[in-house]
């Protein structure tokens, strides 16, 4: 088990982007499902809510999704996370499943960003056997849960909201068969489009200190 630093009750694993890489290969090595959940600093309070037992999986890794929740990190750990991307991440994850043979698909909200994302994939890995799905598309959760299963992906990126992503590891997570799951919120749009902004990491980092007190507080009554 890596080493971790918890922060609203959720138990951060303290991974290098190539250490990442490397343990989502030996996870799909595995016939357990694994997912990897990365926390953006607007998905803290939501998340913070989640079940006990969800946080304490061991097949969940929890990871700093930007440089907001970074910063909450005690100095002396915040060198292995330093300068994580995102998007360069999953592009390792792309190049791996291309040389194997994987099938990915990637889950978004809205059927652009689904588009956005397979045109730059593809740009790279053309011979990648690639997937998009839609959420607003479908009915129901279980209309997902099939859709996800027909095309039975090694690897699923899902690219949803936080309280659609904390019901999907809470509720549909078990369902699906991919064996690694990586959720990514909104982070790998935002780093396509280079929309991060240092700005936004100051502010949100106040913002998450403030909540952090609030909630440490809140823990101890």
């Amino acid at each position: 088990m890596k080493e971790s630093q918890t922060l609203f009750g959720i138990p951060f694993q303290l991974y290098s982007e190539q250490q990442l890489y490397h343990a989502s290969c030996d996870f799909l090595e595995e016939p357990a499902l694994y997912t990897v959940a990365f926390v953006a600093a607007e998905q803290c309070g939501v998340l913070a809510e989640a079940d006990k037992q969800l946080k304490q999986s061991e097949q969940i890794i929890w990871l700093a999704g930007d440089d907001a929740v970074r910063k909450l990190f005690p100095k002396k750990e915040r060198h292995e996370v330093e300068g994580f991307s995102v998007c360069n991440y999953i592009m390792k994850l792309c190049e791996y499943a291309a040389d194997m043979g994987l099938d990915l698909c990637f889950l978004m909200e809205e059927r652009k960003d689904v588009e956005i994302i397979l045109d730059e994939v593809r740009k790279i890995y053309p011979y990648l056997s690639i997937h998009g799905l839609c959420l607003n598309d479908m009915m129901s959760a279980e209309m997902m849960i099939n859709e996800i299963n027909s095309i039975a992906p090694e690897i699923l990126i899902q690219g949803v909201h936080a309280g659609e992503m904390r019901r999907f590891m809470e509720c549909d997570r078990r369902r699906t068969n991919a064996r690694l799951c990586v959720c990514v919120g909104n982070l790998l749009l935002d780093e396509m489009s280079k929309k991060k902004k240092m700005f936004h990491t100051i502010t949100m980092s106040r913002m998450l200190k403030k909540r952090l007190h609030k909630y440490s507080i809140k823990e101890q009554k």
